[in-house]
């Protein structure tokens, strides 16, 4: 079943990315202000590339990957489970990010390679028993004092799905969320120290020219 659903989402993705990039553009001043969040609790050492950093989905690299490229002595890895983001992705970023195209549960690090690991509007696209699994992996790819940030769905359900969404006519897209308190309960149970926990809500434009109020659940934190 979730090999079903990796396939759906990556041809969805694949098929709506144009589009997706547009209709993401009113959330690139949340997911900045997030990422300042972040970047402003990061000790950050001074030798060129010696802060490596992870992104989980991180579509074509708009506009938060392209803000990690312009913070000094980072190494960016990035991965997507679209091809098509991917390819949008290296079309935007410097040859110096590392894109990993694939589902985010076939990653493997090494134990305490990264600084930080970065998450947005991705992992809820996993089965619940993955997202759990993922954040328990995340924990262990970060260095000691490292920190995640992530959202997820502020919502608590099995599984949500959409045959056209964004417009689109191939693949299928899922969600599954855990809810506040039960992601809360996720997060402490790996061993992460929560430092930012809110619920925000954005304004996501529909087909038909209508605007509805989507809440997600960000968190910022350490190992």
């Amino acid at each position: 079943m979730s090999h079903k659903i990796k396939a759906d989402i990556k041809k969805a993705y694949d098929a709506i990315a144009p589009k997706y990039l547009t209709w993401t553009e009113n959330t690139h001043t949340v997911r900045l202000s997030y990422l300042q969040k972040l970047l402003a609790n990061l000790t950050l050492n001074t030798e060129e590339g010696s802060n490596p950093i992870l992104e989980l989905g991180c579509g074509a690299g708009v506009p938060v990957t392209q803000h990690l490229t312009t913070v000094p002595n980072t190494r960016i890895t990035a991965n997507d489970i679209s091809e098509t983001q991917i390819a949008l992705a290296r079309e935007r970023l410097p040859a110096s990010v590392t894109l990993i195209q694939g589902d985010m549960m076939g990653l493997s690090f090494a134990d305490g390679s990264f600084t930080a690991v970065l998450a947005m509007y991705s992992i809820f696209h996993l089965p619940r028993d993955e997202q759990v699994t993922m954040l328990e992996r995340v924990y262990g790819w970060l260095k000691p004092g490292g920190w995640v940030l992530a959202n997820f769905s502020a919502g608590e359900f099995e599984s949500v799905s959409n045959e056209t969404w964004l417009g689109g006519r191939e693949g299928v897209v899922h969600w599954s969320g855990w809810g506040v308190d039960g992601t809360r309960q996720v997060l402490r149970d790996v061993g992460f120290v929560i430092e930012v926990d809110e619920v925000r809500a954005d304004e996501e434009g529909e087909e038909d020219g209508s605007v509805k109020k989507v809440e997600f659940y960000w968190v910022l934190a350490r190992k």
